[in-house]
């Protein structure tokens, strides 16, 4: 059975544990999103749009002290979210929506919310082979995520995503068509010598102004070690 795969792990010397998935693991990538959004404050009501199994929103309640509604619908990473809220001590300030994003009307309140926190899917149906599915658009599409961000975000809010760059076109075309201004932009890049791979793009609804690109994060030395900046952020994660 897929959930005797289920291991779990500690992170930052003890700190915060989770159980995850053998397939679809806590990855720096994530990491390096959570320390570099922005928006959040400890009074902030945040949202984590496919929480899977609560990374994003149990290290954003721990970082920032704020109170995080983690929405998800599979039932496996359901299991896993409820597990590590509790093991990591968070009942008070992450919160569980089982539900649908596409459906997201009849969960939570429209315009409630100061920021989002978004990791979707990024291969589209028509991509072709996905060797792991986590990472596959199977019937919630980046359209349906952005709809949900548009009904949740109270005006003035933040998007924060989390996506891959070769669907940076499609993403900034969709999030002019729900208001909400791109304005700040920062490219994760495996080593110097390589493309972008990832990025973090941030959003405020009825924002105005223009996109500012950030510079380069880039996570390996050509010699594969982590930069001076990746050994930093893992370093002092928790220090705001």
């Amino acid at each position: 059975m897929k959930g005797l795969e289920d291991k779990e792990f500690p992170f930052f010397w003890g700190r915060v544990k989770f159980k995850q998935p053998k397939e679809h693991k806590l990855s720096i990538i994530e990491l390096l999103f959570l320390a570099n959004i922005k928006g959040v404050k400890r009074k902030s009501k945040v949202v984590d749009l496919g929480a899977g199994f609560g990374t994003l929103s149990i290290l954003t309640a721990i970082k920032y002290g704020c109170n995080v509604w983690a929405v998800e619908k599979d039932k496996r990473m359901l299991e896993l979210l409820k597990h590590n809220i509790c093991i990591n001590k968070v009942e008070d300030r992450v919160h569980l929506v089982e539900g649908d994003v596409r459906f997201i009307e009849g969960l939570m309140p429209k315009e409630f919310f100061d920021v989002i926190l978004l990791n979707p899917p990024f291969y589209p149906k028509n991509y072709g082979y996905v060797k792991n599915g986590f990472h596959f658009e199977k019937d919630t599409e980046l359209k349906d995520f952005l709809k949900a961000v548009k009904y949740l975000l109270k005006d003035g809010g933040a998007l924060n995503l989390l996506y891959t760059t070769f669907r940076l076109v499609d993403t900034i075309v969709y999030l002019r068509e729900i208001n909400v201004m791109p304005t700040n932009l920062r490219i994760f890049y495996p080593k110097p010598e390589k493309y972008g791979k990832f990025l973090r793009l941030y959003g405020v609804k009825n924002g105005k102004g223009h996109m500012t690109i950030e510079k380069p994060l880039i996570i390996n030395e050509s010699t594969g070690e982590y930069t001076r900046e990746v050994k930093y952020v893992l370093n002092n994660f928790f220090v705001i």
